[in-house]
């Protein structure tokens, strides 16, 4: 047998490898939507959820807003909290009553900025699952924090 008379595996059609690619770029991109989808749900604010009347009956939502002064009510006998939301960093105006049974986050206080994951019932009441306390991000210069009387600052006491 010499050189020429040797058999050669079928070559790869350019179609063939085509399709192929596909198939596995189709394949990683509907694993990463089923990996991402439940967290590229959009938040509302308490305005525009009021506002909503386009709301299919049972959809999840997420709903940000800061909890009202004076509306968290706890419950004794289980980790049962209810509270109320109002748009965020507004003096009062529409509220969102939120019944939620869960751990609460430690930062969790009246003035909060909050964001609930859940469902709108036909009551008004909103069903939170999940419970998300963003922290405050406000900068207090050295000079604007509190100090207790006699309180050592670089190094020196008073």
């Amino acid at each position: 047998m010499t050189s020429g008379d040797r058999p050669r595996g079928k070559p790869v059609r350019p179609g063939r490898l085509s399709v192929g690619i596909l198939l596995v770029a189709t394949a990683t991109g509907y694993l990463v939507y089923k990996a991402t989808g439940d967290n590229l749900t959009y938040y509302r604010e308490v305005d525009e959820l009021l506002a909503a009347t386009d709301l299919p009956a049972g959809e999840k939502i997420r709903l940000s807003g800061d909890v009202v002064e004076g509306s968290i009510v706890r419950s004794d006998a289980s980790r049962a909290i209810r509270f109320e939301i109002t748009e965020t960093g507004s003096d009062g105006g529409s509220r969102i009553p939120v019944a939620y049974e869960g751990t609460v986050p430690d930062i969790f206080k009246p003035g909060i900025q909050v964001v609930v994951e859940g469902r709108l019932e036909e009551s008004g009441t909103f069903q939170a699952h999940t419970l998300l306390a963003k922290c405050p991000s406000k900068y207090q210069a050295a000079g604007e924090l509190n100090e207790p009387e006699g309180a050592a600052r670089d190094g020196v006491s008073r």
